[in-house]
């Protein structure tokens, strides 16, 4: 780690138009898949770290260096920051080489939605890396939207569920209808399992 901090942490900041970027995507809820990190660089660069902040219900996966990245003995460490919510990501050479001027998947990272997952944005950002003279790049930040089929939104989401109904008669036992009684007691379930009650007089 001291060749990236040292390829990082160079005082000239040169504002490029190189990007670090996920393509929008789609996703099953309560699956997985796996997409390409794409590095479109101007310029050599010697390597590369971006942070990923993560929609809620959206989790990474196995990251993996694709064979570009391994032709140019490239290496990686992903950490997540606890302070910034998000996932660090640094890509680095093992020797003194250079990615070259292009615009590819350098590496494939995995995600999982959970089974309420219903779409996102994945923020890309803090995105820097090094020429071959040591002069640290700044790329673009990217947003990814991450969406789910319509088609399997299977059922009705919870805050769109109708609450349940019951009633019950003075004595507590239940009745099919409060027009079997002269007061009945209106018992509400709520899809979140809070219940309210309350008297309902039938006028007959």
């Amino acid at each position: 780690m001291t060749l990236l901090a040292a390829l990082m942490a160079m005082s000239a900041i040169a504002q490029s138009n190189s990007r670090i970027y996920i393509e929008d995507f789609e996703i099953v809820p309560d699956s997985s898949i796996v997409v390409p990190l794409i590095l479109a660089n101007v310029e050599e660069s010697r390597g590369v770290q971006f942070y990923l902040t993560l929609p809620q219900g959206l989790s990474l996966g196995e990251l993996q260096l694709t064979d570009y990245s391994l032709e140019y003995n490239m290496k990686f460490s992903c950490n997540y920051s606890k302070k910034n919510d998000c996932y660090m990501t640094f890509v680095y050479p093992a020797q003194a080489v250079c990615f070259p001027p292009d615009t590819t998947a350098i590496m494939t990272i995995g995600f999982t939605a959970s089974p309420e997952f219903r779409g996102g944005d994945i923020k890309v950002w803090k995105c820097r890396g090094s020429t071959i003279d040591t002069k640290s790049i700044v790329y673009q930040d990217d947003t990814t939207t991450v969406t789910v089929p319509t088609a399997s939104l299977i059922g009705v989401p919870v805050d769109q569920q109708p609450a349940e109904e019951h009633f019950f008669n003075l004595m507590g036992q239940p009745i099919s209808s409060p027009d079997t009684v002269p007061v009945a007691i209106q018992v509400i379930t709520a899809p979140d399992g809070q219940r309210t009650s309350r008297k309902v007089a039938v006028t007959h």
